[in-house]
């Protein structure tokens, strides 16, 4: 028996549901998946009315191919490794972020960086005017040259004691005054580095500078995501101005079902792909301990390399976690799997058009599956909306019985 497809076929929406992860083969690869050659040309076709050809196969023409939804690839062998393929989305790596605010309440004088600008630790990112910082300062000072003025009197007291010429009690009170004023300045420079000034800068003070000016700085180097003040601004110590992030790394945070939990380990390598088919290699940082209290599963959180700046933060992927060796297996995208009387089928390309044929399945890597049996590698075999193929057999099979 032979099928013919009519010139205009309808088109179907085949709906395939599916959830979870799935344990199967992962691929490595180059570009275009690196398993694959993907042959654009169609299958070769005969007239749709010819007698000749295989029972079941099905022509079609290069415009129905497209018009349909169908494309013809190549079947080869990949490099493919046992592993669980979870869908994710990329976030920040929180332990390099930086949420910016001003320890001080003053007015803003200035500021030199912008939304996006590439800073180092200790970067100056806006100058903030305030009278309290300058009272703190002032303290610090006037602490500082008691104690310089203290320090000298010692020294004195000490040498007339020593020489039995001053008393044993001036030398003590010296001493004790020295002590005093000590105490008093390391009070002072606490109280300056509690409002966010370095104890260089602290330091750095003296008599006549500007006391009231405080340098709000980068605590880390990174990208600068957003900037929140205007010059002349009176800000608070409870408004982030700034937030910061080192977007070298970045973090998947993967929800695993309690089953495939215990097979994730820290250090495992993870392949992450975009829909664009860009993919970069991670690894495994972090499984949690504690299940998720609503959707009762694992939480396992993977790190990436992002020096390059080709990821970003919010973007959905796909992660692959490796759970085995990598080794050879010719796998299809399961976009080209039907069921028939139960079976899984592949239409395979050949001199008389698609031909169905039944295959073996091995195991599922993401969007692909394993063929053990059945396809061989160099065959040729559609992939995309197989349900219309499907459905046309069987359109075919009952006008043969009518």
């Amino acid at each position: 028996m032979k099928i013919a497809l009519k010139k205009t076929l309808p088109l179907l929406i085949a709906a395939s549901a599916g959830a979870g992860a799935t344990w199967g083969l992962m691929e490595y690869g180059p570009a275009s998946h690196g398993y694959e050659s993907h042959a654009e040309s169609p299958a070769p076709v005969a007239d749709d009315h010819a007698e000749e050809g295989h029972a079941g196969a099905i022509k079609l023409t290069a415009e129905q191919l497209a018009a349909n939804g169908l494309r013809i690839e190549t079947a080869a062998l990949g490099n493919f490794a046992s592993g669980l393929s979870l869908p994710g989305q990329l976030v920040l790596n929180t332990d390099r972020e930086a949420r910016v605010l001003s320890p001080i309440t003053g007015m803003v004088r200035s500021t030199s960086v912008q939304i996006g600008a590439q800073v180092k630790a200790g970067t100056v990112l806006a100058v903030i005017e305030s009278t309290q910082l300058s009272d703190v300062a002032a303290r610090y000072l006037a602490a500082r040259e008691r104690q310089a003025l203290a320090q000298s009197l010692f020294v004195r007291e000490e040498s007339l004691w020593q020489k039995k010429i001053s008393a044993e009690q001036d030398y003590l009170a010296a001493r004790r005054e020295l002590n005093d004023a000590r105490i008093e300045t390391q009070s002072a420079l606490q109280s300056l580095l509690a409002l966010g000034m370095s104890e260089q800068d602290a330091r750095a003070l003296k008599p006549g500078g500007r006391l009231a000016s405080y340098a709000l700085r980068a605590p880390i180097s990174g990208t600068v995501l957003s900037k929140d003040l205007t010059i002349g601004e009176t800000v608070t110590s409870d408004k982030p101005l700034f937030r910061l992030a080192d977007l070298s790394t970045l973090w998947i945070d993967l929800a695993v079902s309690v089953s495939d939990l215990g097979k994730v380990r820290a250090g495992q390598t993870v392949m992450v792909m975009d829909k664009a088919g860009m993919s970069t290699e991670g690894r495994v940082i972090f499984v949690q301990p504690e299940l998720d209290e609503a959707s009762r599963s694992g939480s396992v959180r993977v790190q990436i390399d992002n020096r390059q700046g080709l990821w970003r933060s919010g973007q959905f992927v796909q992660a692959q976690i490796q759970m085995g060796e990598v080794s050879q297996a010719l796998s299809v995208p399961l976009s080209a799997i039907q069921m028939l009387k139960n079976q899984p089928t592949i239409f395979v390309a050949d001199t008389d058009g698609l031909e169905p044929r039944t295959v073996v399945l091995g195991r599922r890597s993401g969007e692909r599956q394993e063929v053990i049996s059945g396809l061989q590698a160099g065959e040729r075999f559609a992939v995309g909306n197989v349900f219309v193929l499907k459905a046309d057999l069987k359109k075919g099979e009952a006008e043969h019985e009518d």
